[in-house]
């Protein structure tokens, strides 16, 4: 009780609970019995009447420990419900095999004691229909529809199994071990499948949620490739004894037998997907800092995760890439307004205006770029300072020259025409990328994607 109610291991327990159960003096009447039905010629009513009584409490046990009553579990059940009860069918195998399964053999050789082979064959028909129950829920749980959350529950009942395979070599026949592991053989086929079509599943979104962010965020498909990159590098090394140990079906893609190369191709998908969505923008430099968004979020997981593998290399170089591609498509117009003419023969009126409309243009364009980047959401707070840097070392030079140009041209009228200082275009750009989401969602979406590693 104590270990399914909470955390707690499983305690060791005397292999005799179940004699010291029964009434004092019990076992000798039950052995003398015994000995009675067997030397009259009824070894199998005797046998039939001990494994009825066994066999019934056994399993009525085991249906409590799973408190499966009603449950279908090939029906489709919630994430939550699913995963509970799982783990109830873990538990119930260790009690079952290190408990349950000990105490009846230990009954029956006391009872049967100068009888063995009528004690092992009555031990074998008590627990087989209780075994057949634990193994029929794992069959169902391995022929279930494939999907992230699944893939990690039937590992964790795959390797339940191969843990205790020694203990079920100990206790039953080997018919009684083939179907164990013939189940066990399932989950690990399972597994193997799953994981094999993991990146259809990743990738299967509703048409409603494959649409673009307005403002540019990490976008859903992103977040369903970290969950993915948590689960593969935590559950790798027994991923990559699955792929080994259990060959491909025969309608199967080829594809390589390595969680590694999964992942690559997995990623190199995303790439396809994200281009794909981008598309759907109407501003270039919106559709360059989305590429950007999401790439620094697999970029920084990938860092989190150690995970060294050949994709990264190249993709960690995608963020510096986007950034350079949404300077040119949001910035090189406002910026060819402060480039100043050398040509010392244009008459002195002419410079003045020309100088004017320029920054006209500038402070047109400035404005209405500040007030839309602003609306737009960086994924961390490292990925827009690196942007807004880059943006004031190469706009604040080209302004204060400019800046300085129309003063030695209009001298003290120039401030007429200036609307921001220096500081205030550091300001402005500083405003940048905070999105338009009440600020506590924001943080709450945040740090969900953030607490993935």
């Amino acid at each position: 009780k104590e270990y399914f109610d909470d955390k707690s291991e499983l305690a060791g327990v005397d292999h005799n609970f179940v004699i010291d159960a029964l009434p004092s003096g019990k076992i000798n009447d039950l052995e003398e019995t015994i000995k009675l039905m067997v030397d009259d010629g009824l070894e199998k009513e005797c046998c039939d009447v001990y494994c009825n009584w066994r066999r019934e409490s056994l399993e009525q046990c085991i249906i409590n420990l799973l408190r499966l009553q009603g449950i279908n579990i090939e029906e489709k059940l919630e994430q939550r419900e699913f995963q509970y009860y799982i783990l109830r069918w873990i538990k119930a195998v260790n009690v079952a095999h290190r408990i349950l399964f000990p105490s009846e053999r230990r009954l029956c050789d006391c009872i049967f004691s100068r009888f063995s082979s009528v004690a092992a064959l009555c031990f074998n028909e008590v627990c087989r229909g209780a075994l057949i129950q634990l193994l029929n829920f794992a069959e169902a749980v391995a022929s279930g529809s494939p999907s992230e959350w699944r893939l990690s529950k039937i590992l964790d009942m795959f390797e339940t199994l191969r843990d205790l395979i020694p203990e079920f070599q100990s206790l039953f026949p080997e018919s009684m071990v083939k179907e164990v592991m013939k189940v066990h053989d399932k989950l690990g086929e399972a597994s193997r499948v799953i994981f094999m079509n993991m990146e259809n599943v990743i990738f299967h979104i509703p048409e409603t949620k494959v649409i673009a962010p307005a403002d540019g965020r990490v976008h859903l498909m992103t977040k369903h490739v970290i969950r993915y990159l948590v689960f593969t590098s935590r559950a790798q090394k027994i991923l990559e004894q699955i792929l080994e140990q259990y060959p491909k079906f025969a309608n199967e893609v080829a594809k390589s037998n390595s969680v590694s190369d999964q992942i690559d191709q997995v990623i190199k998908r995303l790439e396809t997907e994200l281009v794909t969505v981008s598309k759907n923008y109407d501003k270039p430099a919106l559709r360059y800092f989305f590429l950007m968004n999401n790439w620094r979020c697999v970029e920084l997981e990938a860092i989190k995760l150690r995970l060294n593998l050949g994709c990264f290399h190249k993709d960690t170089t995608k963020v510096q890439q986007n950034l350079e591609l949404y300077q040119s498509s949001s910035w090189n117009m406002v910026l060819n307004f402060l480039k100043l003419e050398n040509n010392e023969l244009v008459e002195p009126n002419a410079n003045a205006e020309s100088l004017k409309g320029s920054l006209n243009l500038f402070n047109m364009h400035f404005k209405d770029i500040c007030s839309t980047q602003s609306r737009w959401l960086a994924f961390d707070k490292q990925l827009s300072e690196k942007i807004i840097m880059s943006l004031q070392h190469i706009l604040l030079p080209a302004y204060g020259n400019f800046i300085e140009k129309l003063q030695d041209v209009l001298g003290i009228h120039a401030s007429e025409y200036i609307k921001y200082g220096l500081f205030d275009i550091k300001d402005q750009l500083n405003h940048l990328f905070l999105g338009s989401m009440p600020m506590n969602q924001y943080l709450k979406d945040k740090e969900k994607l953030l607490k993935l590693a």
